[in-house]
């Protein structure tokens, strides 16, 4: 057990990506963890009724493979042992973007793509096999269990055999985007905190796909069309998965209608710029259609609550959760993680309100990112500073594939593992600021 703050007991409300990777950096630093999950979990790498989202197309961002391979050693071989492809961004992406698609660019940024599912049963075994955790599923969270006045002492359950209680010296909030902590935390005496919401209405249609025999494979690993507000309310992701399969999911904003069954999804997919509708014509479908439409961002401000009770933390979608568009859900909580390990080294009592603070700090850029593009949909009251990063975010998107450069820059960023005051650089504001050729797209660069 590495040297820092010495935790007796831990309870981790959640056994999704966020929930275990606490728990990972939990077995350093406590006696014992036990990780509380509500799903009765599968014993392979199958969706379950919690991540009802499973279904569609999952991104872990640069950073966030880079972060959680410091977490699990080894991880990247082990998914790549179990058939989870690994290709470079800018070499194996098909980016179909308002104003081109970038050539094939070598960056040297190697990204693997899997089902969640996928992640989540290699995860949980790894948590599984570390002496001071134990995994207990089917059982819910029913509340906090107080051992004085803004103290959390443990958690209450409801199971099969009734209820308990289990006595922690730290509970962590990792229930996602069902959390009740809000309700939980108003039961103790503390105010509510205060939650934004931005929801673009955006819905997913998504299914997998086989190749049959001796049908070729496309020369992209990944496919991207994304959805830009007014003008570009259908979009798509697509990537190359396990077990030779392909994984589609369709977007729609602003309610668009999506597909339903298996005819609609082809004529939706055709209406794409993209070459996903004649990709999939003659391919063969491995699954049912299946839709999901909570993609709200939003961001609970525990860290501005005056008080917060000690022997808690909350982190994830329980905090704040992204729209799953922009796949940084899995890169932020892997971050998260991250910062628990750094607080839990100091040789000092934690501090579950500095904490808080500390982790609002991690989600701000991630927030900013989904939120701004997602803004632009609200049909009245847009901030004109929303309505402006939105103008300079298109115009660099549409830089992008003529500038070589600025795709690199750009998806740095979009992986969150360049700096954004990369987009202050004079070189590239005078690409993607120069005047559009005539009758070229907005942001092109002009001769």
């Amino acid at each position: 057990m590495p040297d820092g703050t010495r935790i007796g007991r831990a309870v981790v409300i959640g056994a999704g990506v966020a929930g275990l990777t606490a728990a990972r950096v939990l077995a350093d630093h406590a006696e014992t963890v036990t990780v509380i999950e509500r799903d009765t979990l599968p014993s392979g790498p199958a969706p379950r009724p919690g991540v009802p989202q499973a279904h569609h197309v999952h991104a872990l961002l640069a950073l966030g493979a880079e972060v959680l391979e410091g977490h699990f050693r080894g991880l990247r071989a082990e998914l790549e042992r179990a058939g989870a492809p690994v290709w470079d961004w800018g070499e194996r992406l098909c980016a179909a973007l308002p104003g081109g698609t970038p050539p094939p660019l070598r960056m040297g940024m190697p990204i693997q793509t899997l089902s969640r599912p996928l992640l989540e049963h290699v995860l949980r075994g790894r948590v599984a096999e570390l002496k001071p955790v134990t995994v207990l599923d089917g059982l819910t969270v029913t509340g906090l269990r107080t051992g004085g006045p803004g103290e959390v002492s443990g958690v209450r359950v409801a199971g099969d055999d009734g209820e308990e209680e289990i006595g922690a010296d730290l509970v962590v909030d990792a229930s996602g985007r069902s959390s009740h902590l809000p309700q939980w935390l108003a039961g103790h005496g503390l105010p509510r905190p205060r939650a934004t919401v931005v929801d673009a209405r955006i819905g997913y249609a998504s299914r997998t796909y086989t190749y049959p025999e001796g049908r070729s494979r496309p020369s992209w690993m990944g496919l991207l069309q994304p959805l830009r507000a007014p003008d570009f309310p259908r979009g798509c992701y697509a990537i190359q998965i396990e077990d030779d399969t392909l994984h589609v999911t369709l977007h729609g904003a602003g309610g668009t209608r999506l597909p339903r069954d298996e005819d609609e999804f082809l004529d939706y997919a055709r209406t794409l710029r993209s070459p996903i509708g004649d990709t999939i014509a003659s391919l063969t479908p491995a699954s049912p259609v299946r839709r999901y439409a909570r993609t709200l961002n939003s961001r609970t401000a525990y860290h501005r609550l005056p008080r917060w009770p000690t022997g808690l933390i909350a982190l994830g979608d329980a905090v704040c959760a992204f729209n799953p568009a922009y796949g940084q859900g899995m890169t932020v909580a892997a971050l998260e993680a991250r910062l628990l390990d750094r607080t839990l080294r100091r040789r000092a009592p934690l501090d579950g309100h500095g904490f808080q603070r500390a982790l609002a700090r991690v989600t701000a850029l991630p927030w900013l990112m989904a939120t701004v593009p997602d803004r632009a949909w609200e049909r009245s009251g847009t901030a004109w500073t929303v309505k402006s990063a939105n103008w300079f975010l298109n115009r660099l998107i549409d830089t992008v594939p003529h500038d070589p450069r600025t795709y690199t820059t750009f998806s740095q960023l979009f992986h969150m593992t360049g700096s954004p005051l990369a987009l202050a650089d004079p070189r590239l504001l005078s690409r993607v600021l120069a005047p559009s050729r005539p009758g070229g797209p907005l942001g092109t660069p002009a001769p």
